[in-house]
């Protein structure tokens, strides 16, 4: 592989490195609560924001309200989602799922209203939806990098208050994420890394990030050799990767039961 390569490829790996930071814990809570479908909700409200700010809000695209807005946009209406969550967290019950789900439903459909008469809508929901982390720079690393570290050091840090923090610190990382890699892989990166280590007792967390940047890396080099589009050819990788590491876990596990 030639230094240009390596070249293109780095910001997307490192994005999706310091996306692993966040996601990887975040994802394992998600699994334990048993609300599964909560980040593809979160992830498709961040992105109704951003393309309602887009669609409705006549500014300039090359000025700071036009750059950053779409992102803060995005932020308001995870974090507003997230909160309407946590709420209905002790009401709702077993239903949680289903009002999740709902609301994905309803999110999707408001975002392919808001871009009907949009001519270039296609391409649009097409990068909501895969992502274009190919074309991450270290702009987007700089902007992205000091969220999603913060994200990880509190939700480490402060163990002890999780139940509290998992939501805001949830709706913070979405939005960051979704405009970086696309929602698809927001919800790949989340819940395959967590169902890959689920047999693993020790370490949870560092094997997940394992699993997510091997993912990453294999993910990012078949899309350069084969010009694949990224964001799907690395949701397919870190299905493998799951897959592969979850057998070998189930393996190990075996044979020290059997020790």
């Amino acid at each position: 592989m030639s230094f240009e390569t390596i070249s293109l490829l780095a910001p997307a790996f490192v994005a999706g490195a310091i996306i692993s930071l966040a996601h990887v814990p975040l994802g394992q809570e998600v699994l334990k609560r048993g609300i599964i479908f909560l980040d593809l909700a979160v992830a498709q409200l961040a992105a109704l924001g951003m393309i309602a700010f887009q669609t409705l809000v006549p500014v300039d695209e090359f000025s700071a309200i036009g750059m950053y807005g779409p992102l803060v946009s995005g932020l308001v209406a995870a974090l507003l989602c997230a909160f309407a969550f946590h709420t209905t967290e002790k009401y709702a019950g077993r239903y949680q799922e289903a009002l999740i789900g709902c609301t994905f439903v309803v999110g999707a459909s408001l975002s392919l209203l808001l871009m009907a008469n949009d001519p270039h809508g296609g391409e649009e929901m097409k990068n909501i939806l895969a992502g274009q982390i190919l074309w991450a720079d270290w702009s987007d690393i700089r902007l992205a990098a000091p969220v999603f570290i913060a994200v990880c050091m509190i939700w480490m840090m402060f163990a002890g208050r999780r139940q509290f923090l998992f939501y805001p610190l949830f709706a913070i990382a979405i939005p960051f994420a979704v405009n970086l890699i696309g929602i698809y892989l927001v919800f790949a990166s989340l819940i395959l890394p967590a169902l890959a280590v689920v047999r693993v007792q020790h370490y949870k967390v560092l094997w997940g990030l394992t699993v997510s940047l091997f993912s990453f890396a294999g993910g990012l080099v078949a899309s350069y050799i084969f010009d694949w589009p990224s964001g799907p050819a690395i949701v397919l990788t870190m299905m493998v990767c799951s897959i592969v590491f979850f057998l070998c876990s189930f393996g190990f596990r075996a044979q020290k039961n059997y020790e």
